[in-house]
């Protein structure tokens, strides 16, 4: 559980991923035929073999808070990356990211900075960093508007080393997760390419220009979800109940995207087989790279598997090691030999689908071949007044 770690402690907030970016690469380039970074900044690992072309695809970033305003007596005024719950990162040391130097500070509000109780909930908005330096100490430092603030939290093992804490298990789970698959797989001869994207947490494009460029026939994507399992109104949920040690999470339904059903039903099916434990999570709310990747193209089927975790989008977030193994099992066996309806999709898939170059018209490209126009008849030549010899009546000769 080394790199998990490692992946925990590295900064990434969305948009500064270089960190995360270097712990991936060098762990996936053993495993994986090639490796590169395309221009956004997400890392894909390819593995050559048999058709169809499997995408897996984590994101690697978090969330974190970004300087919107230096006030003149020092304090950073904040900005949130993603979705950041304020009152989770009240008293969170922060590693402030100027061009000379790494500085540390304190997220607090300046009526907890002076002892007062607040008289409101805080908003992001109420939110500053206290470095101690004063604003020109810090200009001189590089501190400028648009320096990123990350989170510092170390991760740490809980209940005897079947529970882990810390920051940004959202999604480092899913990167290690990849990772670990890659290491079953690597004698095993299936198309994979290992996606590690960047800025879900503030948009997800990243992974729609990836997918674009890959065009796999299907696509899993690896992510959390959020644990209810300690909150007073789990009981009245209805297929929502998720709870941390009961297995990774099949995902049926979010908001805005419905998976592939075939694609659900043969992870679901294959889980039953193997004595997998598995939760069904249906959601009206949150969305992931997922989405995204559906829609690349002419479309790319897609499902996802996520980790339970509590305390999500915050830096003491708690996961069950027992629900990423069973994730990394579940995928691992998924490809290892993709289900004969998986299989035969692709080739019905493609055998109709593929269209002549010809027949795009204004980007959409048509399903059946165009009709080659009809060969025009030949005329008969018109005549000259000069009779001429049939073949068979110059062989009579």
């Amino acid at each position: 559980m080394e790199l998990l770690e490692r992946l925990i402690n590295a900064y990434g907030v969305s948009g500064n991923e270089g960190n995360v970016r270097d712990i991936i690469v060098e762990a996936i380039e053993p495993l994986v035929d090639e490796v590169w970074v395309d221009p956004t900044g997400n890392v894909i690992g390819h593995k050559a073999g048999r058709k169809p072309d499997f995408l897996l695809a984590a994101h690697m970033d978090e969330i974190g808070l970004m300087v919107r305003e230096i006030a003149s007596s020092g304090l950073l005024l904040c900005a949130a990356v993603g979705g950041v719950n304020p009152l989770t990162m009240i008293g969170t040391r922060v590693t402030v990211h100027g061009a000379l130097e790494l500085i540390h500070g304190i997220v607090t509000t300046r009526q907890i900075s002076c002892g007062e109780e607040p008289d409101e909930v805080p908003v992001v908005e109420d939110l500053v960093v206290d470095t101690g330096l004063s604003a020109e100490k810090l200009a001189k430092l590089g501190v400028t508007v648009g320096a990123f603030l990350e989170p510092r939290k170390e991760a740490n093992w809980l209940t005897y080393g079947n529970t882990i804490s810390g920051k940004a298990l959202d999604n480092r789970l899913g990167c290690y997760c990849l990772v670990e698959v890659a290491r079953r797989l690597r004698r095993v001869k299936q198309e994979v390419h290992y996606a590690f994207t960047v800025q879900e947490e503030v948009g997800m494009q990243s992974a729609k220009t990836m997918a674009f460029a890959i065009s796999p026939n299907w696509a899993v994507v690896v992510d959390v979800s959020a644990a209810n399992d300690l909150s007073p109104e789990a009981e009245k949920a209805v297929g929502t109940h998720l709870v941390l040690g009961k297995g990774p999470c099949l995902l049926h339904m979010e908001e805005g995207f419905i998976p592939n059903t075939k694609l659900v039903r043969a992870i679901d099916q294959l889980a039953r087989k193997h004595g997998i434990a598995i939760q069904h999570e249906v959601s009206s709310f949150g969305t992931t790279d997922a989405a995204n990747i559906s829609t690349v193209r002419r479309g790319v089927p897609s499902a996802n598997i996520s980790v339970p975790i509590r305390n999500v989008h915050s830096t003491v977030e708690i996961a069950n090691r027992k629900d990423m193994e069973n994730a990394i099992r579940l995928i691992s066996l998924l490809l290892r030999r993709p289900p004969t309806a998986l299989r035969e999709t692709v080739t019905v898939k493609r055998r109709k689908m593929v269209p002549h170059r010809a027949e795009t018209v204004h980007g959409w490209r048509r399903i059946s071949a165009r009709k080659k126009p009809a060969t025009p008849r030949r005329q008969a030549k018109p005549a000259t007044g000069k009779k001429t010899a049939s073949r068979g009546s110059r062989k009579r000769r």
